[in-house]
């Protein structure tokens, strides 16, 4: 997986990811960044970064999640593995 620079979520981002208490709920809104909790969490597991999509990008990871297939669905797979 390619890794992310910080300007890539500088404009409006979703996290589409299983929820992570006191780190991200799923499908939160982000404005200008991402939270400090997701940014380390991201660093310990880079698959959440994956998660982490552009707001125009949502409708498809919803169906993706949906229908249980795609990049989006097995990343989420991934990190609920993991927390």
């Amino acid at each position: 997986m390619a890794r992310r620079k910080k300007t890539e979520w500088a404009a409006t981002v979703v996290y589409c990811g299983p929820t992570v208490p006191g780190v991200a709920k799923q499908f939160t809104i982000y404005k200008g960044g991402i939270p400090k909790p997701l940014a380390e969490a991201i660093r310990k597991n880079p698959a959440m970064g994956g998660l982490v999509i552009p707001l125009d990008q949502l409708p498809d990871a919803m169906r993706q999640l949906r229908e249980g297939s795609g990049s989006v669905y097995r990343l989420y797979r991934l990190v609920q593995a993991k927390t």
